[in-house]
C-alpha cells in the first residue's frame, strides 16, 4: 500500500448543494437499473469515548467549565476509483459547542471565540503518520448566545486500498483530540446503558 497525500482541507461546501446532489443521485437510480450499484464508501465511526471534550479553567467543578464540545455527526461523499484502487473522500464534521460558567464575558462587542481540536484517523495506516491528522477549529459565539452548532471546513482524504481491501472495508474514525485527563473525564462521566 503506497501512501500519497492522504489528508487535505478546503472550505466548507454548502449543505444544501450536497443534499441536492445526493437526492439527484438517488432519484436517478431507477433510470439505470442495468448498472451495478456503486461501491460502498468507507465506514465512518465516532467513538463515544472521544465524541466530546470538556474544557476547564482552574479546577474540575461544573463552575470551572469553559466550553463543552460534542460531535453531532458529519456529512460527506466518496468516489471510488476501481482502476487505481483508491477512494477520494470529502468529510465535514458537525459539532455542538456550549459555553460554561467560566467562559468569560467576551470582547467589546460581546463576541466570544473558543477553539478545540479534533482528529480524523485511518486505523489501517497506523503507525504511519498518515494514519491520523489533527485539525483545529475556532467557534464564534455571538453576543448573548451560549450554544452553537458549527460545521468545520471540509477535510479531504485520498485513501489507497490494499489489493485485498474493498472500499467498504476501509475505516475512518473521527473524534475530539483529548488529553489523558479529558479522556478519563469522559469515561467517568458517560451515561451507563
Amino acid at each position: 500500500m503506497t501512501l500519497q497525500q492522504v489528508f487535505g482541507r478546503r472550505s466548507a461546501a454548502p449543505v444544501l448543494g450536497a443534499a441536492m446532489a445526493a437526492a439527484f443521485a438517488l432519484g436517478g437510480c431507477s433510470m439505470f437499473k442495468d448498472k451495478a450499484p456503486p461501491p460502498p464508501c468507507p465506514t465512518i465511526k465516532i467513538d463515544r469515548d472521544t465524541a466530546k471534550v470538556t474544557q476547564f479553567r482552574g479546577g474540575s467543578d461544573i463552575t470551572d467549565i469553559v466550553m463543552e464540545t460534542e460531535i453531532l455527526g458529519y456529512t460527506g461523499e466518496c468516489k471510488v476509483d476501481k482502476k487505481t484502487n483508491t477512494v477520494d473522500m470529502a468529510l465535514s464534521v458537525i459539532f455542538q459547542a456550549n459555553l460554561g460558567p467560566a467562559a468569560g464575558p467576551g470582547d467589546k462587542d460581546g463576541e466570544r471565540r473558543r477553539s478545540f481540536a479534533y482528529f480524523v484517523a485511518l486505523p489501517d495506516f497506523f503507525p504511519h503518520p498518515a494514519g491520523k491528522q489533527t485539525f483545529s477549529a475556532e467557534v464564534p459565539f455571538p453576543p448573548n448566545v451560549n450554544q452553537v452548532r458549527y460545521r468545520d471546513a471540509e477535510v479531504t482524504l485520498h485513501i489507497p486500498l490494499g489489493k485485498s481491501m474493498s472500499s467498504g472495508d476501509a475505516r475512518v474514525y473521527i473524534g475530539m483530540q483529548l488529553t489523558d485527563e479529558q479522556l478519563q473525564y469522559n469515561r467517568k462521566n458517560q451515561p451507563q446503558y
